[in-house]
This record gives structure tokens, sequence and C-alpha cells, in this order.
């Protein structure tokens, strides 16, 4: 699945200087952290069960079979989840015995921060986490005047070929563990500034979020949790390539979360070009399941339409576009293509996006244009582990 992160609007009349150029990250925005406290538990390189994933029901009943009252399990899950501490030794109001226990048996926490990049401002910031078993995954903050949103990864590296993603270049590696998704808001709720407590939480990094979808319903549950300093499902976004079934799972088991259908073509040819997914899930499949979502849930879709020059950015496209969501209560997110390396792929000039968005404007509910942060540090739509693990060629 192309994994990106969303990103800031475009001030009218500025526009980035993106166009036609192969970008390449700066050396210099690289910054190593062997030597960062990370905050890990001493027994984090420790084998054992990783508590991070596991529910206050979870640990209350772990908490009993290691002969300590219920109620300890509820207190290590507000550590955890409330205050983000992944540091048993710091979770002074447990009792040292128990602490002990825990930490010859379990950790709370498997991933190594290796990197990170970040823009000058530091309103981004793309964090390289590494696995236990080895491989990297990345997780993006971003920050505007009035929001903060993380850019959660659900796997790592992803199997469905987007031919304008770097992290579709990569391949199938395996699903991230709830305890693994959920560790990256919490490192990354670690860079808010002080007194800021709010945040937006996407799943448009790397991986395809339903295609590991029990992880990902589990890992939000938690993150949402009213009891462990939740955030409102109003402020969770989850993206997909249009794996059907899992969209009518999701409307009928959890109808919380916001939906983002990565599109990019309003017709079958051009997108199965450009998402092999397309061929099984074409798109008389997909829209009766968005439709449905819609119906579920109340809630309007977002379409995500990566705009690549004189590929699919005419207002003949965008005619075909409009056909495409009539009638369904939606926002069309166009996102001008990011550069993940040499390729004929190219983002418009300025004058072609201005001309497929007044044709959209009367035509659609809401249209946005977005030119994503962190484009100089690999951490835009569709940039992720572009740099981390290899190029990536169109």
């Amino acid at each position: 699945m192309h994994r990106h992160c969303p990103s800031e609007r475009l001030t009218p009349g500025v526009h980035p200087p993106y166009h036609n150029a192969i970008m390449s990250v700066k050396p210099e925005t690289i910054i190593r952290t062997e030597n960062v406290r990370i905050g890990r538990s001493s027994a984090a390189d420790r084998q054992g069960s990783d508590l991070l994933g596991s529910t206050p029901e979870e640990l209350a009943r772990m908490a009993l079979a290691l002969d300590q009252p219920a109620y300890r399990g509820r207190q290590l899950a507000e550590w955890i989840y409330r205050r983000g501490e992944l540091d048993l030794t710091r979770m002074t109001n447990l009792p040292a015995a128990f602490r002990d226990r825990l930490q010859a048996e379990h950790r709370v926490g498997t991933l190594k921060e290796t990197a990170r990049r970040e823009t000058p401002d530091r309103k981004t910031r793309k964090v390289a986490f590494a696995l236990p078993e080895g491989g990297l995954v990345e997780s993006v903050y971003m920050s505007t005047p009035t929001r903060f949103t993380f850019c959660l990864s659900s796997q790592h590296g992803c199997g469905f070929s987007c031919r304008f993603c770097a992290t579709g270049r990569m391949g199938r590696g395996r699903n991230l563990t709830a305890g693994e998704i959920v560790e990256q808001a919490l490192r990354l709720r670690r860079e808010l500034p002080p007194g800021a407590s709010d945040y937006n939480v996407v799943l448009m990094g790397m991986g395809e979020p339903l295609e590991n979808y029990d992880a990902v319903l589990r890992a939000l549950s938690l993150l949402s949790d009213p009891a462990l300093g939740a955030v409102p499902a109003k402020r969770i976004t989850i993206s997909t390539v249009g794996l059907v079934p899992q969209i009518y799972r999701l409307a009928d088991e959890t109808p919380r979360y916001r939906l983002a259908i990565s599109l990019h073509a309003a017709t079958d040819e051009l997108r199965s070009k450009l998402m092999p997914v397309n061929r099984t899930f074409p798109l008389a499949a997909l829209m009766p399941a968005v439709r449905h979502h819609v119906e579920r849930t109340g809630r309007r879709v977002t379409f995500e339409y990566i705009l690549i020059e004189e590929l699919n950015d005419s207002v003949a496209h965008a005619s075909k576009l409009v056909k495409l969501v009539a009638q369904l209560p939606c926002k069309i997110n166009l996102i001008p293509y990011n550069p993940i390396g040499p390729g004929k792929f190219r983002r418009p000039e300025p004058e072609r996006i201005e001309r497929f968005v007044e044709y959209l404007k009367p035509r659609v509910p809401a249209v946005t244009v977005r030119y994503s942060q962190g484009v100089e540090i690999g951490a835009a739509c569709g940039q992720l582990a572009g740099a981390a693990e290899g190029s990536a060629r169109n």
C-alpha cells in the first residue's frame, strides 16, 4: 500500500519548489540516537512477553496470576497507556517484588529508536524504529499551529506494490503487533511541547492497516480507551488501498473511526496500473463498500488522490472522479506527487493542479490540496522507508 501521512494545506499563492525534481534527503537532517535516552526498560533486550498491547483486564488477570491484587494490573495499565512509561523501574507505586517479577518475565515495548530526520523548524519529524528481529519501521510526528498528528505504521513493508510508493517497493515483511503500533504513539507523544496533550492518529504509515485488521483494531481500542487518556475516535483515521471485505467488517464491527480510501484514479484501467489491488477489488466492488461504511457510521469518507503529471491530473480525469463519487458524502484530498527516486512520475505544475481543483470545487462536497509536510526528509506521502531501506524507482 502507498503509505503516507497527511499534510498541511497549501497556503494560497505559495507553491513548494518540488516540481519535476528528484528530491534527495539531506544527510545533515539525519540525527543518530544511539546515545539518546529512549525510555526502554532495563529488561527490554531480554526475552519475555511484551506487556504493551495488553488490555487493563488482561493485565489485572496477570497480576492475579502473580499473587497480586487485580488493581495492580490496572495500575500497570495506567502507567503504560496514560503516562506512557515504558520503564518498569519508574512505576513507583507498584511493589518492588512485583516489579522485579515483571522485569524477569516480561518487557514493556520492543522498539528501539535508531535514527530520526527532522525539518529545520522541527514541525515534522520522522523516527526510525528497529524491530527486535531486524528491519525498520517509520513513524512521523507532524505539527501545525492548531494540531498535532501522529502517522503510525501497521506493517513492516507492504505487499500491495503501488507504483508511486516507496514502501510498496519493499515487499511484504510482517504485521506489527498491537503493542508495536501503540508504542509508536507513546513514543511520539513524548515529542509534544509542554502543556500539549491532544493529538490525532492516522494509520497511514508503512503497511496496509486492514490487512493487519485485528492488531490495528486492538491498538486503536487501547489508544481510544476513555480510562487510558483516550484519543477520541473522531481523531483517528484508517487509510486503506481498498480491501473490500475488511471495509464492510470495519463498518459493522467498529463504526467509530474515520475512513480514508487511497483512490488515485477513477477508472479501473488506470487504477489497476497504479494499484494492483484494484484487479482483485475493482471500483464496482469498492464503491458499494465505501457507501456501506458511510451509511453505517454517519461519517463522510476521504478519498486520497495523488496527482501525477499527465497521468491522472487532467480535467477529463477530474470529470470521471466526480461521476465516481456522485452523491456520496466525501472529501477529496488531492496530494501532489512526492518524489521517491529516479523515474518517470512527476508532480504536476501548479497550473494543472489549479485546473483540477477548480473543476472539482463546485461538483463535490469538499476538496483540499495538501502539499505534504516533510518532503525534504522523506516523511511525506508515499515516501516512508524510501531512504531507510533502499531506493525505489517508478
